[in-house]
């Protein structure tokens, strides 16, 4: 009886987690085109990354089951743009049954109120989507429809009336950004030998250029958002110079001009990385982060460029500059190693868990002292999660810990930057700011204290 009981709450427990889950599934039917699977992507900076892929069914049928890491636009297709990707909104618990009929998709059976809203405006606007990416339509076939259509979106953005604010919003929002992608895409496709004259554009291309569209990041999380930011960037520099349609979308202006044709700096972050030469050499990344880093301030584009410059940081050969780290001390208030140029600096990497950490802080106390007066400064950062802050606060004023104390929230940028894996870890870097060494001897050991001397009798 007891087993049964056990098996039947396993099972309840496992039909509950799986009523928890997003649920895709549908089927695919294509002629022309030999397909074998199918990819569920999340949309990250306005791409598409892969979450997971599944084979098609004889039948063409595929069923995708996962938990989204968060509530917005996701897509399935292919990666070939010629195939074509079909974006759905997703959060978690939602289902979603969809048929695929080549470039296009369907929506059946009961769906979210968010995805009865997104079919609509995908039936909507099928023609212009259709003729935009993959058809050689004329343009004056092509400029009526999209005039329809665009005064048929200001009604339908007043229709957008979910129990979802968040999705309300974002939605109004990439209503527009898709009509001025299906335009601009158009122009991008040569039709022949015909050029067109700003004044023969339909009068939609008027309302494109303007940097308020991007008062929010909604942009990167619309599907074919890239695509769109580049086309966008380039047309808004060029719509008021009297050159022809097809050159404007086709322009490559500076990246500062680009950048200035949007008002948002997770976009101008965006646009950087997609359209600036990656650095590739450390030094050229310095200069990068001066020049574009007040736009790098996402968590997503600043872990993009601690990755890059991590990579290209271990590359170097001979001596080589810190790399800055910025904590809050125990009174918030944030810290750089870059404070403390001019002066010898002992890193001390660790954690109230740590017994090995704890072990050296005695002998680190001892050095302070005997070091005391000279350039020399003792930065200790703890690698203990937000939830043990106060543990660590506690810790600081039990063993009497004083100078300069700073909270890294967890293993984040400068375990990525010096690649600890191990606590405790002691770093020196010298009154330049340059390293001396990232794997420092621990200060029970003679040798540190050595190796600091040795750079305080250096001349400036």
């Amino acid at each position: 009886m007891k087993k049964l009981i056990v098996v039947l709450t396993g099972l309840l427990f496992s039909l509950c987690a799986s009523a928890q889950m997003t649920q895709i599934w549908g089927t695919v039917k294509s002629e022309g085109f030999d397909d074998k699977d199918i990819t569920l992507y999340e949309i990250q900076d306005g791409e598409t990354r892969e979450i997971t892929k599944t084979k098609l069914a004889k039948d063409g049928s595929f069923g995708f089951m996962f938990n989204p890491a968060k509530e917005g636009f996701y897509a399935i297709g292919w990666g070939e743009f010629i195939r074509g990707q079909f974006p759905i909104y997703l959060k978690r618990g939602d289902k979603a049954q969809v048929a695929i009929n080549n470039r296009t998709i369907d929506f059946i059976g009961q769906q979210t109120p968010e995805n009865v809203v997104l079919y609509k405006w995908t039936q909507m606007t099928e023609s212009i989507r259709y003729n935009s990416f993959y058809s050689m339509q004329p343009y004056h076939e092509f400029f009526p429809i999209l005039t329809k259509i665009s005064t048929q979106a200001e009604q339908f953005k007043k229709s957008i009336l979910t129990k979802n604010r968040v999705f309300n919003t974002t939605m109004k929002q990439v209503v527009g950004y898709d009509l001025d992608l299906y335009a601009l895409n158009f122009l991008a496709i040569p039709r022949g030998s015909v050029f067109l004259k700003k004044e023969q554009l339909a009068p939609y291309y008027s309302t494109i250029a303007d940097p308020k569209k991007f008062n929010t990041d909604a942009v990167l999380g619309m599907l074919h958002g890239k695509r769109f930011l580049g086309m966008y960037g380039n047309f808004a520099m060029s719509y008021d110079k009297e050159i022809y349609a097809n050159s404007a979308i086709l322009n490559r202006g500076s990246i500062d001009q680009k950048i200035m044709a949007f008002n948002n700096d997770d976009v101008k972050g965006a646009v950087v990385l997609n359209e600036v030469k990656m650095p590739v050499n450390y030094a050229s990344y310095l200069d990068f982060i001066k020049r574009y880093g007040k736009y790098l301030e996402s968590p997503y584009h600043q872990l993009v460029m601690e990755e890059l410059g991590t990579k290209l940081y271990n590359s170097v050969a001979g001596p080589k500059p810190a790399i800055n780290f910025s904590y809050p001390d125990q009174k918030g208030k944030i810290v750089s190693l870059n404070d403390f140029k001019g002066k010898v600096v002992v890193v001390d990497v660790w954690a109230t868990w740590c017994a090995p950490c704890k072990q050296q802080i005695p002998y680190l106390k001892k050095m302070e002292e005997e070091l005391k007066g000279k350039d020399v400064a003792f930065i200790s950062v703890t690698v203990d999660y937000e939830k043990d802050k106060q543990k660590w606060l506690d810790m600081l004023k039990d063993m009497d810990l004083h100078g300069i104390q700073l909270f890294a929230g967890g293993w984040t940028k400068i375990t990525r930057d010096y690649a600890i894996t191990v606590i405790p870890r002691f770093m020196v870097f010298d009154k330049a700011g340059n390293v001396v060494s990232t794997d420092a001897p621990r200060p029970s050991d003679p040798k540190l204290k050595d190796m600091v001397q040795k750079e305080l009798s250096k001349v400036n």
